[in-house]
């Protein structure tokens, strides 16, 4: 991963670790309460669309995820952030609001976009696992294995592609991502600790 080197120095990483924890958290429990949820009422029904479960508040929380990365974009110090943020956050609020205009429909009709959306997803972040060379990479990765799994068992139909489902595969997803961005935390804080010690 030499080329990632002068792209990812940790002396440029000029977040708040402790608001990284705090976000990461708030994430991730947003996406184990919508797990819990999807499993204990799959057949509920938002904003009178029928069939799709819990796929609309899914939709919600993504669309805010990425409203939240692309503000983060604009405020980020660094060209390598914003650039990393806003398109993080350009696809999250695309997927999001693609899921909320499509209640209407089937879920059928757009669960290859979320199965494309997941293995995105998982790839970028077993990518930024190894290219930052976080600590534990085998551990962190397995969310990212998790959602391209997730996404190839939504895009072969199986065990469904019923809304509950590709709303539980969407709330991992979301669950696994406030795990990453903690782990990324940590690595921040050791990151400084290091450069305090080095100086």
């Amino acid at each position: 991963m030499k080329p990632f080197k002068n792209f990812f120095r940790s002396e440029h990483f000029e977040m708040d670790w402790r608001r990284l924890v705090a976000q990461g958290i708030v994430i991730m429990l947003m996406g184990v309460g919508l797990v819990l949820v999807c499993v204990a009422r799959p057949n509920v029904i938002i904003l009178s669309a029928r069939n799709l479960s819990w796929l609309p508040a899914s939709g919600m929380v993504i669309l805010a995820l990425g409203l939240v990365e692309c503000l983060d974009a604009f405020l980020a110090k660094e060209t390598r952030d914003f650039l990393q943020n806003l398109q993080v956050g350009v696809l999250d609020t695309v997927i999001g609001m693609l899921i909320i205009l499509s209640v209407a429909d089937d879920p059928e009709r757009f669960s290859m976009m979320i199965a494309n959306y997941l293995i995105a997803r998982g790839i970028v972040r077993i990518t930024l696992i190894y290219a930052l060379q976080l600590p534990r990479a085998a551990l962190s990765s397995i969310g990212g294995f998790l959602s391209i799994i997730m996404g190839f068992m939504v895009w072969m139909g199986w065990p469904s592609t019923a809304g509950w489902f590709l709303s539980l595969c969407l709330n991992v997803e979301v669950a696994v991502r406030g795990w990453a961005v903690i782990i990324f935390a940590l690595w921040v804080r050791k990151q400084k600790a290091d450069d305090l010690l080095a100086s």
